[in-house]
């Protein structure tokens, strides 16, 4: 019989296999040296042991480095540029027809309703100047926490990286908008009446994106306050909303995103969102995030463990 035993090295974050072979006979034990398999990956941490705040896990260097205190000007100059571009682009895939012509381009049949009307200020349908809405208010609030809120140095790379992260989503939902298969527009929203009259999955998706964008603004805004407090120097916010959950900013991030999909494609593109995003989070950046306050703040962490037990969604996870 053989067995193998799985150990991780903490200096490496290597798995190393410990064999135990077993004979025929009743004392007849064999061990194996450690074959111990070193990975240049340094972000394959357990995840079970991040979880518990084990601080002998090694973090990589990128996401050490995103956790520096400072301004990187370029970084922020970037992000700012960039998500701000993210709004001219998705209102010309709306209203110049771009949009439609990459639906049918990539197989798809577009809805028959039209997207531009002169119901509204911006020549969008209803339905459409909601859909271009919510990617405005999604570009204002990151930009307000990168330049007002924000302490961390969000360096130029990053910074990229996370404004193509959300552009690439904004894309996502706008076609999604324009598939006839997946677009919630209801067939008759010719006024904002309408369109919240007829569909009360719109009226709930902008519900939650409303809900979520406020709940991730104002946990920052609190957890800047409290950080500006010289009494509260060396200590983590476990005031206000993150009292309630320890990563409640990731929850808020969690339920606007849903929300902007139900609008744009209906409950089923929400919930995959909301299972993504949920996921992905407390799989990864939570796990991340409380490996680096465990060894960071040690006993004062374990309290605020027990002080707020939720991670991600109050009274739920």
């Amino acid at each position: 019989m053989k067995v193998e035993i799985l150990v991780y090295l903490s200096s490496t974050n290597s798995p190393c296999h410990l064999f135990l072979v077993y004979g025929t006979g009743p004392f007849d034990l064999q061990l194996s040296p450690l074959d111990c398999l070193y990975r240049s990956r340094p972000t394959s941490l357990p995840t079970q042991a991040m979880e518990k705040g084990d601080t002998r896990q090694e973090l990589p260097s990128w996401y050490q480095d995103t956790r520096k205190k400072g301004i990187s000007v370029a970084g922020n100059a970037l992000f700012t540029i960039l998500r701000l571009a993210d709004l001219p682009f998705q209102y010309y895939l709306l209203s110049s027809g771009l949009g439609l012509r990459a639906v049918r381009k990539l197989g798809g049949t577009t809805i028959s309703s039209p997207v531009t009307s002169p119901a509204t200020a911006i020549g969008l349908s209803p339905y459409h100047t909601l859909v271009f809405g919510l990617a405005v208010g999604s570009a204002t609030k990151q930009i307000y926490w990168c330049l007002g809120v924000a302490d961390n140095k969000f360096d130029p790379g990053f910074s990229t990286m996370v404004a193509v992260y959300n552009t690439v989503l904004n894309t996502l939902n706008t076609l999604l908008s324009l598939w006839a298969i997946s677009s919630n527009r209801p067939a008759f929203a010719d006024t904002w009446g309408e369109l919240f009259a007829s569909n009360s999955t719109v009226v709930f998706g902008a519900a939650l994106y409303g809900l979520g964008l406020w709940t991730e603004w104002w946990c920052e805004v609190q957890r800047k306050r409290f950080k500006q407090n010289p009494a509260n120097k060396g200590k983590l916010c476990t005031e206000g909303l993150f009292g309630l959950a320890r990563n409640i900013n990731y929850g808020g991030y969690t339920l606007w995103r849903a929300g902007y999909s139900i609008v744009c494609a209906g409950l089923p593109w929400g919930v995959g969102m909301f299972a993504f995003l949920a996921g992905d989070f407390a799989g990864r950046a939570i796990p991340y995030l409380e490996t680096y306050l465990a060894k960071k703040y040690e006993e004062h962490w374990r309290q605020v463990k027990k002080e707020v037990p939720y991670k991600l969604f109050p009274y739920v996870y």
